[in-house]
């Protein structure tokens, strides 16, 4: 009896796109590659495919173990502090210092020692303290120089207090200013869902006598490591007060907070300011999630009704 070798390839072929559709819903929401257009390698965890690895590249998890907070009791000193302010914004003229003061409250019933350290801000900062003794529901004042060097720009970095970030981004200008500038985030809360747009308004200020002039804008997304993710540029006549909105996609951030920057510069000046913002998760609704595989269900179902009926003809035709 000759087999009719039609009907197998076709359900071959459904199968393997059935498959191939599988696969791509679930790795979608475990792990995404050069995340950052670098080679890091980014891992989200989901509740729903919780398990689904045995374990995480090497370089992931050292980089997940290389980005934890300094000292003071790890995670329950970190749950039981509260620095105020949560974040610094501060603009400066080059070859400046400024002062600030961290309070940090012990939340928790015992006594907590904790160290301060910072990231990516170096020559940036001077700490008061690397290392703080906090009595039971009691607040500490930590003093931190914040140092603006010769080199107008934004320097963002982090102030690490027993776990707890206190996120900084320093505006540095130049000396002589013709114009100033601001960024400020419209998103509500400072926050905006992944992939949806950033939204800012940016002003542009002229100082001392109207001068018409062409300025050159550059904007750009980085994290609190450093790490640049966008960067886009203009130019644009100045005369007068100048407001403008400017939206950024956010499709390529992974979660996280960052710090949008504008750099207003002309002959001899710049004019830096910038803002800070979260990237959430998008959240999918139950039937969002549901969706795809009731889907897959009604297409397996169809082709396992289309293949009993090719071999039921085929079957009358021997």
């Amino acid at each position: 009896m000759k087999i009719d070798k039609k009907p197998i390839l076709l359900l071959a072929v459904f199968l393997i796109a059935l498959i191939i559709f599988f696969s791509q819903t679930t790795e979608a929401d475990v792990i995404s590659v050069n995340a950052g257009g670098t080679q890091e390698i980014a891992l989200t965890a989901d509740k729903y495919v919780e398990g689904f690895f045995s374990g995480i590249p090497e370089s992931a998890a050292g980089a997940a173990a290389s980005s934890g907070g300094g000292g003071g009791g790890g995670a329950a000193a970190s749950a039981n502090i509260a620095p105020t302010p949560a974040e610094f914004n501060i603009n400066m003229i080059v070859n400046t210092t400024t002062e600030r003061t961290i309070s940090i409250r012990n939340l928790g019933t015992s006594s907590l020692t904790v160290a301060v350290t910072e990231s990516n801000l170096g020559n940036h900062v001077i700490l008061g303290n690397t290392s703080l003794t906090i009595p039971a529901g009691q607040s500490v004042n930590l003093k931190v120089i914040f140092v603006a060097l010769s080199e107008p720009g934004i320097f963002a970095g982090i102030i690490n207090i027993g776990g707890k970030n206190v996120l900084v981004s320093l505006n540095v200008k130049t000396q002589l200013l013709l114009f100033d500038s601001n960024i400020i985030v419209l998103n509500r809360n400072y926050q905006v869902i992944q992939g949806d747009d950033l939204r800012t308004r940016v002003t542009l200020i002229p100082l001392g006598d109207p001068e018409r002039l062409d300025v050159s804008l550059f904007y750009t997304i980085r994290d609190y490591s450093g790490k640049i993710y966008l960067t886009k540029s203009e130019t644009m006549l100045v005369e007068k007060l100048t407001e403008v909105n400017r939206n950024f996609d956010t499709g390529a951030l992974p979660l996280g907070k960052y710090v949008v920057g504008l750099e207003l510069k002309y002959p001899n000046g710049v004019a830096p300011s910038s803002a800070h913002f979260e990237v959430l998760e998008k959240k999918i609704s139950i039937l969002g999630r549901i969706v795809p595989y009731l889907i897959s269900f009604v297409l397996l179902v169809f082709i396992i009704i289309l293949f009993l009926l090719i071999l039921k003809r085929t079957k009358k035709k021997e």
